[in-house]
């Protein structure tokens, strides 16, 4: 019983793994290829069991380390490969294996380079025609966004994500799911005492799911979290122990019209409780992603969301982030692709971190990108990206505005 609802989510968890694993050229990374099918005009590839790359890029940053005055230029360079496997096992039974590892080299700060990688292990099950989920582990590994360290610091953040799930159809259109979830990620600073995180995520849902793959239904989640408290808030570990508990009930749907309309997205209430500080948080969370094809060559894609989020690269509780993103993507040729996307991004916290802001400082911060992307696969399964960034953040604390501007290159062979 593989539907199509189920599908679009295992594909929305590989976009993220392969973002995770190389931030830094996320421009290029992201373009749609005409050869991924995306475009009616272009037939897709032949999808194989089985496919490998290796990829090698190059980035110049005018502001490398986000800093608001005296901006340093870098060049990074980037040599990477990975793989995936798509292998049924027995019967219904399907083992998805994905990795990919990234070597970063630094030209000015090389106390910076580092080796990340990301991979993911994936049991897709069927029980009978009406009984299928998910069981698996996925593991990332990679430096912690320049942006808010400052500095020329190699923190390092690792988490490890279990996970499994399972829909039970009822009759031809109902359907019952739920899925468990367990995470764990580690921040290493030099010369600052390691933290560590570690979330537990009950999931359960019902949905109405049409023939073609549309759903609407209702989701409820429950999650339980560690939230230390930093020294400078606590010297005395008064509150080691505390903790929060998220609740969320969401009205979720998934949409397609035909090959001109896309949409997934939820809306709901989300309310997140502390133990021991008072930095709760409650109120109307959502997230929406539409894909328009106005023409055979051309994708329109909207995404909206708000949502607290705890983000290891910040010293904070949570991050409140509400943003907006659009971006048109053309390939006017089956070998060449344009795309254009512009993020706006507003985010609110309270620091826990002095070298950030004096500690208990609410931070009012807006983050602004334009990326240009521009693809050429000029034979089978080569790819060539260009890219061209541009951003700032505009911030309530003295030091943390910024603007840069990064241009870069990246060449990917796969088989």
């Amino acid at each position: 019983m593989r539907r199509p609802y189920l599908s679009r989510l295992l594909l929305a968890g590989s976009l993220l793994l392969a973002s995770n694993a190389a931030q830094a050229f996320e421009t290029v990374d992201a373009l749609v290829w005409p050869s991924d099918g995306r475009f009616p005009a272009y037939p897709p590839e032949v999808i194989y069991p089985y496919s490998v790359f290796v990829e090698a890029g190059a980035m110049y940053d005018s502001n490398i380390l986000r800093t608001s005055a005296n901006a340093e230029p870098d060049n990074v360079f980037r040599f990477g490969a990975g793989g995936r496997v798509d292998q049924r096992i027995y019967g219904r039974q399907a083992l998805r294996l994905e990795a990919r590892g990234d070597s970063y080299l630094f030209d000015k700060f090389s106390d910076l380079n580092h080796f990340a990688y990301a991979g993911a292990a994936t049991w897709l099950w069927e029980i009978g025609n009406d009984f299928a989920g998910t069981l698996g582990y996925a593991r990332t590994h990679r430096l912690a966004s320049l942006a808010e360290t400052q500095q020329a610091i190699k923190r390092m953040v690792t988490t490890d994500d279990f996970y499994g799930t399972g829909a039970w159809r009822l009759g031809p259109h109902a359907r019952l799911r739920g899925g468990l979830a367990y995470g764990r990620g580690v921040r290493d600073t030099p010369g600052e005492e390691r933290v560590t995180l570690g979330t537990r995520t009950a999931t359960v849902g019902a949905d109405w799911v049409t023939n073609l793959g549309n759903a609407i239904g209702i989701e409820h989640r429950q999650s339980r979290g560690d939230a230390p408290v930093s020294v400078g808030i606590d010297p005395n570990s008064t509150f080691g122990s505390n903790d929060y508990k998220e609740r969320e009930t969401s009205l979720v749907a998934a949409y397609v019209s035909g090959v001109t309309l896309r949409f997934a997205g939820r809306v709901g209430r989300t309310t997140r409780t502390y133990t021991d500080l008072p930095n709760n948080f409650s109120g109307t969370t959502y997230r929406g992603l539409a894909e328009w094809l106005p023409g055979n060559k051309t994708i329109l894609a909207f995404e909206a969301y708000r949502e607290p989020r705890a983000i290891l690269d910040v010293a904070a509780s949570h991050v409140l982030t509400q943003g907006i993103a659009f971006g048109p993507s053309w390939a006017p040729t089956a070998k060449i692709v344009t795309g254009l996307r512009f993020v706006n991004e507003h985010r609110r916290f309270i620091s826990a971190d002095a070298n950030v802001a004096p500690v208990g400082t609410l931070l009012d911060e807006t983050v602004r990108t334009i990326r240009l992307g521009i693809g050429w696969e000029p034979q089978r399964l080569l790819q060539v990206g260009l890219g061209l960034d541009r951003g700032n953040r505009d911030s309530n604390t003295l030091g943390r505005n910024y603007n840069y501007t990064a241009a870069m290159a990246n060449v990917r062979v796969i088989w």
